[in-house]
């Protein structure tokens, strides 16, 4: 049996985190009780995921042999040195591209066992995704770009559900504008909101935070938090910035295609180290 990755204990925002530990072995061992909770709350699990690219000496291994537990309703960040496979991670577990070996897991359903169109409608309903360029239609209107998973769908909307995605992001007077008559947080917004909509099981956030200024960014992230927090919305986002990630519930650190580091919320300048070395050991 793979052994299980299990998260630290959380701590409430605002506490300081004990000292950086030394890099582990990507994997560990717990006990039958902690591997048992967590299989009942976790939303997308991955086990023995690996990736290659090529064949034979060209061969190049993007992943050797990931196990992760990501829980219902955690806000995980997945950081590491450039190559470090943080993003093949991110696609393989959202059923955006397939592992070499290995097996992925969305919501109790096991994603490499479904055909293309199942895939498809999987990550329709149980999937959403924000990415760092947007990805909003230029000739739909805010509101038009948020529903439209669910028009594309033929779902009918849930008008007091989206109200309060509305409220929430802030945009209420701005759902009639296009997406070139609103500022790129705004139009982050949207996506966030466009998102959620569909309430998915697990939200993937690929850089959201890339192509804006400091302060935009801190008012996606916030909003990113409080989905989690408030809407229990389960949330993998990878980014290079520390502080993106000190925002995050649980850090990931991959090097070399291997998660090295699994640890509870951070600071900024805890990341920061923690990067650095393994920036030094390369």
């Amino acid at each position: 049996m793979n052994p299980v990755m299990a998260p630290q204990k959380t701590r409430p925002a605002g506490t300081v985190a004990t000292a950086p530990r030394a890099a582990r072995a990507p994997r560990r061992e717990v006990d039958d009780r902690t591997a048992r909770e967590a299989g009942r709350d976790t939303v997308v699990s991955a086990r023995g995921v690996v990736k290659r690219y090529g064949t034979g000496d060209a061969a190049v291994a993007a992943l050797r042999g990931a196990d992760v537990d990501l829980r219902r309703g955690e806000f995980t960040a997945i950081m590491g040195p450039s190559g470090s496979g943080k993003s093949t991670l991110m696609h393989i577990l959202a059923g955006l591209d397939s592992p070499t070996e290995g097996s992925v897991t969305i919501d109790g359903v096991e994603i490499g066992r479904l055909k293309d169109r199942e895939l498809t409608k999987l990550r329709r309903d149980k999937v959403g995704f924000i990415f760092q360029s947007f990805n909003l239609l230029p000739t739909l209107t805010a509101q038009e770009n948020i529903v439209l998973p669910l028009t594309i769908a033929g779902r009918k909307v849930d008008q007091r559900w989206l109200a309060d995605l509305v409220e929430t992001v802030g945009l209420a007077d701005r759902l009639t504008h296009k997406p070139s008559e609103l500022s790129g947080g705004q139009q982050q917004r949207v996506a966030v909101a466009r998102a959620l909509v569909g309430r998915p099981a697990v939200l993937f956030a690929d850089e959201p935070t890339g192509n804006l200024d400091s302060k935009t960014g801190d008012e996606v992230l916030g909003l990113l938090r409080r989905s989690a927090d408030e809407l229990g919305q389960t949330t993998i986002m990878v980014t290079h910035d520390a502080h993106a990630a000190s925002v995050a519930d649980r850090v990931l650190f991959l090097k070399d295609g291997e998660i090295v580091q699994d640890r509870s919320r951070m600071t900024r300048g805890e990341i920061y180290d923690v990067m650095k070395s393994l920036e030094v050991q390369r």
